[in-house]
């Protein structure tokens, strides 16, 4: 059952790289958020805590661990051109190119109102 389960899981390139960048940008963020740190939430000891500050940073890994998860639907298959195949009963015809202005004949007249007769004299 775990073997079917790991078969149907999609593992993206794309997905991993940004989850990649995701952790990248949370480790520089933590170094170089001195400036704007804030309040300490959480004091871990007399000289290092979480800050404000550092609530980004768990955003970015929370979204990179949601990003790199694998989905669990199938990958979709690119779709390929199927030969054309006639209705039973039916020949194909083959297409011919449009006629030209000289096989078609002449053009009929434009539809609109008739034109007046001349006038008597």
């Amino acid at each position: 059952m775990a073997r079917a389960r790991l078969l149907c899981m999609v593992f993206s390139t794309r997905r991993l790289l940004l989850a990649a960048l995701l952790v990248v940008a949370a480790v520089i963020w933590v170094r170089i958020n001195k400036p704007v740190e804030g309040e300490v939430l959480l004091e871990l000891t007399r000289r290092h805590g979480v800050t404000t500050a550092d609530l980004l940073s768990v955003v970015m890994l929370a979204m990179a661990a949601v990003i790199a998860w694998p989905s669990r639907r199938r990958p979709v298959p690119s779709p390929q051109p199927r030969p054309s195949r006639p209705e039973p009963g039916r020949e194909q015809v083959a297409s011919s190119p449009p006629p030209t202005l000289q096989q078609r004949g002449p053009m009929p007249p434009a539809p609109g109102p008739a034109p007046s007769p001349p006038p008597r004299r």
